[in-house]
């Protein structure tokens, strides 16, 4: 299979975040113009990506079947916790980035994922943790860039694992 785009990974993201019930919209219509601007074309790219971050949930769950349909990729159903680690690493790659902070990445994947959540993840658990523990006098300051940077790119390998060529399941 050829490299996935970051505008499919990113829609593939959304779809997660629409399973755990957070905002997908914003990100789903960002990844589908992302898409358009990369040279992908389709009535769902194009529906979405013009879609309002309004839109109602259930519409919104189509539209990004239908686009990563027209992407040839399909996802699996996901998991609550696979869905975290999706998303964790959505806000991972854009923490690396400087948006959001690392302290609000480390903050939502404790609150979020929690110490129950995907194993893949609890690297940014437990850096909130340190974080913690730091804010409180103990220990040093933790190297929270080098912890991200391993975590996306450990779950980037599991990423893939939800990802293949095919029509989406409904």
């Amino acid at each position: 299979m050829e490299k996935i785009s970051s505008a499919a990974i990113d829609l593939i993201s959304a779809r997660a975040l629409w399973v755990i019930r957070q905002d997908a919209a914003t990100a789903a219509i960002s990844a589908a113009t992302e898409a358009l601007l990369e040279g992908h074309d389709g009535q769902g790219l194009r529906e979405l990506a013009g879609a309002s971050p309004h839109i109602n949930v259930f519409e919104l769950r189509t539209l990004i079947d239908d686009a990563l349909n027209e992407l040839g990729l399909a996802t699996v159903e996901m998991t609550d916790d696979e869905a975290k680690l999706i998303v964790a690493h959505f806000y991972a790659c854009r923490a690396v980035e400087g948006n959001p902070r690392i302290r609000d990445l480390t903050s939502w994947a404790h609150r979020v994922v929690g110490h129950q959540g995907h194993p893949v993840a609890q690297e940014l658990v437990n850096l909130d943790d340190a974080y913690g523990a730091y804010d409180d006098g103990w220990g040093e300051e933790p190297n929270a860039m080098q912890v991200i940077v391993r975590f996306v790119d450990g779950a980037r390998l599991e990423l893939k694992r939800w990802i293949r060529a095919g029509p989406a399941k409904q």
